[in-house]
């Protein structure tokens, strides 16, 4: 009866209570009903791995056709929403993609996401590799009556990094220059662009260095002329040694320039400076030509230059133990003569270097008995020294058994 009395007693009261909480629960809903947010979100990696290059898709889409519940009086703008795609379990692999998944957030705890397109995207990541390509220079056609030289640049190759189904496809790396038609020589720093087989660019690649510096001869009058290298050799060598010959490779390049320039060679190209100051051996450089200004080499390139060296020859005459080499402990070895006379030839300075203290002659009795033999006497010296002559080349050695201990007096 208690039960029956507490519902039906200020029966009106609740009911009107009932009814007004189910209003405020209809209005609450009316108010936030899905929305449609009418602008799009650019999608931000995360977590790509290193050394890989993110090459589909290409562009990212954007997360458009956002739905989502807030109230009324929450502001909504593009600054509401962040997506994301986690590449974190993304292999690079120049072959396949991955799906991965678009997460959308709401930075504004007021706003509820319902639903966005798209929510999975395929991936493909590319290893990054790298590669050296040559520097190629283009100027375009020349204005009537110029005549460009051969370029110099400060680097003939340069390296090429990026996606490496990208960075295959590059054959050289293009240094674009201007020829003015006043005929003023090139002179200028060159920014590169790659290119593949066939000439057309190659996009989303880099270079190190970006750009190079190009020098190259404009005339209305160059000529070419085959010229000499001519060595260039600064200080001297060690006392005692001089130059006695110098090889260079290539021995003639071609030059091009000014004909008054190039007379000024002499049909000579000197080279860098190549130092041989204290040399005691043969000095072996690589070196560019030092050309005037106004002169060009035709093909860029280094020249191998080696400064051989030699020192007078002569001899020394020195005294040398000799020593029994692989005797045994149960046997007497008696020399006839226990040192020889050994003369050395070679370069005065080594022998002047050379310590003959440590010089022993050896007469070989490994493997001998007891008996008397004449053995050839062995000098061992270092490279660059040879033995003129031994004396006397052979030593009789007396091999003998000891003699047995008397015995003890009783």
């Amino acid at each position: 009866m208690r039960i029956v009395r507490f519902f039906v007693h200020n029966w009106p009261l609740k009911i009107a209570a009932l009814f007004l909480a189910v209003l405020l629960y209809v209005g609450m809903v009316a108010l936030q009903s899905t929305q449609q947010w009418p602008g799009t979100v650019a999608i931000d990696i995360a977590h790509q791995p290193a050394n890989s290059y993110l090459i589909k898709p290409d562009p990212l889409p954007e997360v458009s056709g956002i739905r989502y519940i807030a109230a009324p009086d929450v502001p909504v703008t593009r600054d509401s929403f962040r997506a994301i795609v986690d590449l974190a379990d993304v292999k690079p692999s120049e072959s396949g993609d991955s799906l991965v998944k678009v997460t959308l957030i709401a930075e504004d705890p007021r706003i509820q996401i319902v639903d966005y397109q798209p929510q999975q995207i395929r991936v493909a990541l590319d290893p990054i590799a790298h590669r050296q390509v040559s520097v190629v220079v283009s100027f375009g056609s020349a204005p009537s009556g110029l005549q460009p030289g051969s370029p110099i640049l400060s680097v003939s190759t340069v390296d090429v990094f990026g996606a490496a189904s990208i960075v295959r496809r590059v054959a050289y790396a293009d240094a674009p220059v201007r020829i003015d038609a006043s005929g003023l020589d090139v002179n200028t720093d060159a920014d590169l662009v790659a290119r593949d087989a066939s000439n057309n660019v190659v996009s989303n690649v880099q270079f190190s260095p970006r750009t190079v510096h190009v020098d190259m001869l404009v005339g209305s009058q160059l000529q070419s002329q085959a010229v000499a290298v001519s060595p260039v050799i600064t200080g001297n060598p060690a006392s005692g040694y001089y130059i006695s010959s110098v090889d260079v490779s290539p021995a003639v390049v071609t030059v091009r320039g000014q004909a008054d320039a190039l007379a000024a060679l002499k049909g000579m190209a000197p080279t860098t400076a190549i130092s041989v100051a204290g040399a005691t051996a043969d000095v072996t450089a690589t070196v560019t030509l030092n050309l005037p200004s106004g002169v060009a080499e035709m093909t860029t390139g280094q020249i191998k230059v080696v400064v051989h060296l030699q020192s007078p020859g002569a001899t020394r005459s020195v005294t040398v133990g000799v020593v029994p080499a692989g005797a045994r402990s149960d046997l007497v070895y008696t020399l006839s003569t226990p040192s020889v006379t050994v003369t050395l030839g070679g370069a005065a300075a080594a022998l002047n270097a050379f310590d003959t203290s440590t010089l022993v002659g050896t007469v070989s009795v490994r493997s001998l008995g007891a008996g008397v033999y004449s053995i050839v006497v062995s000098i061992t010296v270092p490279p660059g020294i040879k033995v003129v002559a031994v004396s006397p080349v052979q030593v009789t050695v007396t091999i003998s058994t000891p003699p047995s201990p008397s015995p003890s007096p009783q």
